[in-house]
């Protein structure tokens, strides 16, 4: 008996029962089919441990080059950083950053619309949430994170791509309040999308932007685990160093040992696509989802939350639970946002044009019945 063989055809068995990016009806997750280049450089570095840069010089060499590249992207090549596991870590890191600017300091400042894992950072180092509202679109309220604003203020949190609407929130507007406070920018989502569409003024020429969260593994087709974490300079990560006593290296990371094969992957997916490919990516994607807005506006009962600015969209539905149970029978993937009354559609790079219309004839049969 082939005790691998049968582990590899067990394992295929298993993965053929969830749903496959290929089938394009994963409509409701920020993650796509990885690029088969990254795969293959993530299997090659697989073994390397990014913690011992003594040891694996090389898979170091790639960080730097991958930070670098995304430095630029925010027009900072000269940013510093690290490859995260993912969103979560790099916008704990920037708190952490924060802490270590100004200890004495203990209210970050929030937007309702922030992710979730602000509240868990904050929480896990005593620090004190002070949430503020949106605008009629979603987005961050800079006049309300003004009237917040006191001497207790030790960071606001912006976002750039929320996670229930793809919302962009006035970065430039809190940028000006933030001449004192810590300001993070979590791009996870939108941070390999803004620097491609025209007129995007979001990145680090705004001069009181400290750090920015961007998840390869989301719009940048690499394979998860895939984050990172951007610092303006030097200057955060070695207030965060910790030099092991075991050991012949600093380390300014969360984590300690790190997968090699995650920065192997982000470094062959930016050189492989570079700037033209993953504008290519963004452009495509953005026309598709002008597509879904205007079938969605043609079907009875249906709506949207909002104009989307980037590439994802609340379909507003009557009776969502039923309508989304509906659609998971015919095979959607759907996820519900319960306040809004909608599901999150995100397009992604897997969702083409025939995805869409085959979607929109869906959802028309489904209201149509009612």
């Amino acid at each position: 008996m082939d005790r691998k063989k049968d582990l590899i055809e067990e394992l295929k068995r298993l993965r053929k029962k969830d749903p496959s990016y290929r089938d394009g009806k994963i409509i409701s997750s920020v993650s796509t089919e990885p690029l088969n280049v990254a795969l293959e450089a993530y299997r090659i570095f697989a073994d390397t441990n990014a913690l011992d840069t003594y040891i694996f010089p090389e898979v170091g060499k790639m960080e730097s080059e991958v930070i670098s590249w995304l430095g630029a992207l925010m027009r900072k090549r000269d940013a510093s950083g690290y490859i995260t596991c993912g969103g979560t870590e790099a916008n704990m890191m920037a708190l952490y950053a924060a802490k270590k600017e100004h200890p004495e300091k203990k209210e970050v400042i929030v937007p309702e619309s922030a992710h979730y894992s602000i509240h868990k950072a904050a929480d896990l180092m005593g620090l004190k949430v002070i949430q503020t509202g949106l605008d009629e679109d979603f987005r961050a309220d800079a006049s309300l994170i003004n009237d917040s604003l006191n001497k207790k203020t030790l960071a606001v949190v912006a976002t750039a791509g929320t996670a229930s609407l793809g919302a962009v929130d006035p970065v430039e507007e809190i940028n000006e309040l933030c001449a004192g406070p810590f300001l993070h920018l979590d791009a996870a989502f939108g941070g390999f999308i803004l620097p491609f569409l025209e007129n995007n003024t979001i990145n680090y020429e705004l001069e009181n932007l400290d750090t920015i969260t961007i998840d390869p593994h989301k719009m940048g087709c690499c394979p998860m685990p895939a984050g990172a974490i951007l610092f303006r300079d030097t200057s955060y990560a070695e207030k965060l160093s910790v030099k092991p006593a075991y050991i012949p290296i600093s380390t300014s990371t969360l984590s300690g040992s790190r997968s090699g094969g995650s920065i192997a992957a982000v470094w062959a997916s930016i050189r492989y696509l570079g700037l033209d490919g993953y504008r290519r990516i963004v452009e495509g994607c953005m026309e598709n989802t002008r597509l879904l807005c205007s079938r969605i506006r043609n079907i009875s009962g249906a709506g949207l939350v909002t104009e989307p600015q980037l590439n994802i969209v609340g379909i507003k539905l009557p009776e969502i639970d039923r309508t989304a149970a509906e659609l998971r029978k015919m095979g959607w993937s759907v996820a519900v946002n319960s306040e809004l009354s909608c599901i999150r559609f995100v397009v992604m790079p897997h969702v083409t044009r025939e995805t869409i219309s085959e979607f929109a004839k869906d959802l028309q049969r489904i209201l149509e019945k009612r």
